[in-house]
C-alpha cells in the first residue's frame, strides 16, 4: 500500500557525474595523391596535423522529474499531516490539519479542491487513507467528543463502534475499512468494516489488538497482545475465510505488521526484548518469515512501507546516526544521506520503486523532503520544484502515489507535489 504509522501500543522509535572522456587521436594515413608525387613516387612533405576530435559531451544527470507545487489542507492551518496511505493517483490526498487552537480536523484534496470532511457533532476528526475512488478512512467525535470511525465517499458515514470509540485507519481499493474499537471489558479490538457491518477480529489471546492496513482482497494485519503476555505479536487476519488471527511473530521478538501489499506480503517491524531492545525489519512472504537483516556497522532496522513488487523500505540506525534503506527481496542497499548528513528516512514507496523521506542537510542543516527514484540517487526535492514559492521549505515527503505524486510536510503547512507533464522544461 502506497506517512508512516506506528500503533499506539509500539514506537520503533549522485551518481557522481564522471569525467568527460578524453579525445581519441588517430594517425591518418594520407592517399597516394594527397602525400602528392605521381606514378607511384613519394613526397617527402610533411603530413598534415590530424585533426581534434572533439570530446563527447558529458552525459546528462538525471535527478528525476521537476514538479508543481500546491498547496492542500485546510486555511489557516498551523501543522499537517499525511499518513503514508494518505494519497492516490490524480492528486488526491487525504490528511489531518490542526489550527492555532488545537482543534484538528479531516481534509481531502481531490485533486482540485480542499474539503473538509466534518464531524459527527464534535470539534474534531483526522483521515488516515484514500482509495484511488477518493473513499476515505479516518474518525469524527460525536457531540460528546467521542471519536468514531469513518467512511467518506462524498458524504460521512459513521460506521459505528464495538462499543465505544473506535478509529478507521487504512481502506482498500474496494472501499473495506480496518481499524480498531474499545470494546466492553477490554481496551480495544481490531475490526474489518466490509461495508455493511463492522466485525471485531478478536485478538492472539491478550485483551489488545489493532488493525494497521488491509489491501484489496480483504486480508488485513496489525499487532496483538497474547496469552498470558503483555507482549505484542504481528498478526494477519484473511475476511475471504474468516479464520481466526495468525501469529506472524519472529520467535523470541515482539512485533507488528505494519503494511501489506495487494499480494498478501507483509512488513513487519520487530523489537528483541533481550538484546537491548534492538529493532528489526521481517518481511513475511508466502509463508515465510525473512529477517532483512541490517547494513555494515549498524545496530537495528526498522521498517516502514512495502510495494507490490514486495521491496521493503526504512532505515537502519546506529551510535553514529541512522541512513535509508530499501530491500528487494534479497538484499539491502544503503540509500545515503544529504550532503554527507547523519540523518535519513524512507517514509514511503510506491509500485515502480519511487522512494520518498526526509534528510537533513549535512551535519547541521536542517531536514528536507527528499526522494530517490529509479535510475537516480538521492534528490533534495526543494531544488526540483519549478518555482516553489519564496520562503517555502519542503521538510518531509510523507506519502507517494503510483503516478509519482508525493505529499510533503512544509514549513507553513502541507503541499502536494506533482511531475510536470512537459518533463520540467
Amino acid at each position: 500500500m502506497s506517512g508512516s504509522r506506528s500503533s499506539k501500543l509500539f514506537h520503533p522509535s549522485r551518481a557522481t557525474m564522471p569525467g568527460a572522456a578524453l579525445a581519441l587521436s588517430a594517425l591518418l594515413c594520407a592517399s597516394l595523391t594527397a602525400c602528392g608525387g605521381g606514378g607511384g613516387g613519394h613526397s617527402h612533405a610533411p603530413h598534415p596535423a590530424p585533426p581534434v576530435q572533439p570530446a563527447p559531451p558529458p552525459p546528462p544527470v538525471n535527478l528525476g522529474p521537476l514538479y508543481d507545487f500546491t498547496p492542500i489542507g485546510l486555511p489557516g492551518i498551523t501543522y499537517g499531516v499525511v499518513d503514508r496511505q494518505g494519497i492516490a493517483n490524480g492528486g488526491l490526498v487525504t490528511g489531518s490539519s490542526w489550527d492555532a487552537s488545537g482543534i484538528v480536523r479531516a481534509f481531502l484534496y481531490n485533486g482540485k479542491t480542499n474539503i473538509d470532511l466534518g464531524t459527527f457533532g464534535g470539534a474534531n476528526a483526522r483521515a488516515f487513507a484514500v482509495n484511488r475512488c477518493g473513499q476515505v478512512a479516518g474518525w469524527g467525535q460525536t457531540p460528546s467528543g467521542i471519536p468514531h470511525a469513518f467512511f467518506y465517499d462524498g458524504s460521512l458515514h459513521d460506521i459505528g463502534t464495538l462499543g465505544g470509540e473506535s478509529w478507521g485507519v487504512s481502506i482498500s481499493t474496494c472501499g473495506k475499512v480496518a481499524g480498531w474499537s474499545t470494546v466492553p471489558g477490554s481496551p480495544r479490538h481490531a475490526f474489518y468494516y466490509d461495508g455493511k457491518s463492522m466485525r471485531d477480529l478478536g485478538t492472539l489471546g491478550g485483551q489488545i489488538s489493532e488493525a494497521l492496513d488491509a489491501n484489496a482482497a480483504g486480508q488485513v494485519v496489525g499487532t496483538s497482545t497474547i496469552t498470558g503476555e503483555n507482549v505484542l505479536h504481528a498478526f494477519l487476519y484473511d475476511a475471504r475465510t474468516g479464520a481466526p488471527l495468525l501469529d506472524l511473530n519472529p520467535p523470541g521478538f515482539s512485533s507488528q505488521a505494519i503494511d501489506i501489499n495487494e499480494a498478501g506480503q507483509i512488513a513487519i517491524s520487530a523489537r528483541d526484548p533481550v538484546v537491548d531492545g534492538l529493532l528489526r525489519a521481517f518481511r513475511y512472504s508466502g509463508g515465510v518469515l525473512q529477517d532483512l537483516g541490517m547494513l555494515p556497522d549498524t545496530n537495528g532496522s526498522v521498517p516502514h512501507a512495502i510495494n507490490d513488487a514486495g521491496h521493503v523500505v526504512g532505515y537502519v540506525y546506529s551510535d553514529a546516526g541512522q541512513v535509508a534503506f530499501v530491500h528487494d527481496g534479497t538484499s539491502m542497499r544503503s540509500l545515503g544521506t544529504l550532503n554527507g548528513g547523519r540523518f535519513s528516512d524512507a517514509n514511503a514507496i510506491n509500485a515502480s520503486g519511487l522512494i520518498v523521506g526526509q534528510a537533513v542537510d549535512g551535519n547541521t542543516g536542517p531536514e528536507h523532503a527528499v526522494a530517490w527514484g529509479p535510475g537516480y540517487g538521492l534528490v533534495d526535492l526543494n531544488t526540483r520544484v519549478k518555482e516553489l514559492p519564496a520562503g517555502l521549505v519542503l521538510l518531509e515527503a510523507e506519502a507517494v502515489a503510483d503516478d509519482g505524486a508525493i505529499a510533503v510536510r512544509t514549513n507553513t503547512g502541507l503541499g502536494l507535489l506533482r511531475p510536470r507533464k512537459d518533463d520540467g522544461k
